[in-house]
């Protein structure tokens, strides 16, 4: 696939769902972040998932119905560690937990878009091209996929830098990257490709160079 800048055509369609994506240090949320600014709607899926947790919601009804009072602290609240122990040493609860969750973020999602009145809305949803056809087979509808990018390298040394600023190891950090998608693999999925490579404001610029290609909001 070719970068967006090399492809050079005009779209027709003005108002789209767009899905945001990457991988871990690629600049997703800075991209998001300047999306925001632009004046778009972003509907945050992992945003979703936390609000999903508190006490009482459907979401956490759900899940406790499912794994028990067991994983509850003594406030009531769901014990994300005690949760963990259970779903990462057991595949079909892993399984079902990943369904209850993924069903619920992605009916969020659908209704947050059919809220917006037919404006284009962006949703970020960080793995999305992990889990693509079971997203779609539990209602995720789309446009595009737009990927921001940056090279295994770029993104090795980002993360080996954001590890010492936070005091990390920077190999407990590197080793996300080996849990998820190659980012060259993301490339052949997505519909469109941003490269993050440069600075906040050339990111900033290929953006809205996009936007204005697509026909969003211009």
């Amino acid at each position: 696939m070719l970068m967006w800048e090399e492809a050079g055509m005009m779209q027709n369609s003005a108002k789209k769902t767009v899905v945001i994506t990457g991988g871990i240090g690629t600049g997703k949320s800075t991209a998001v972040d300047i999306i925001k600014n632009l004046g778009f709607k972003v509907l945050d899926s992992d945003k979703i998932v936390h609000e999903g947790y508190t006490k009482g919601s459907e979401l956490y009804l759900k899940v406790v119905r499912r794994f028990g009072e067991g994983i509850l602290n003594d406030d009531g609240t769901i014990n994300r560690q005690k949760l963990g122990s259970i779903v990462f040493n057991h595949e079909e609860s892993l399984k079902d937990l990943n369904r209850i969750v993924h069903v619920y973020v992605i009916r969020k999602l659908m209704e947050g878009v059919e809220e917006s009145g037919g404006e284009t809305v962006f949703l970020d949803i960080p793995l999305i091209l992990e889990n693509l056809q079971q997203e779609k087979e539990y209602g995720l509808k789309y446009d595009e996929i737009w990927l921001i990018y940056v090279s295994p390298e770029t993104q090795r040394e980002r993360l080996r830098q954001r590890a010492l600023k936070e005091n990390k190891n920077p190999e407990d950090v590197l080793n996300i990257i080996n849990k998820q998608m190659p980012i060259e693999k993301k490339v052949l999925l997505a519909d469109e490709v941003i490269d993050n490579e440069g600075t906040i404001e050339e990111l900033g610029a290929r953006i809205e160079k996009l936007l204005k290609i697509k026909r969003i909001g211009w």
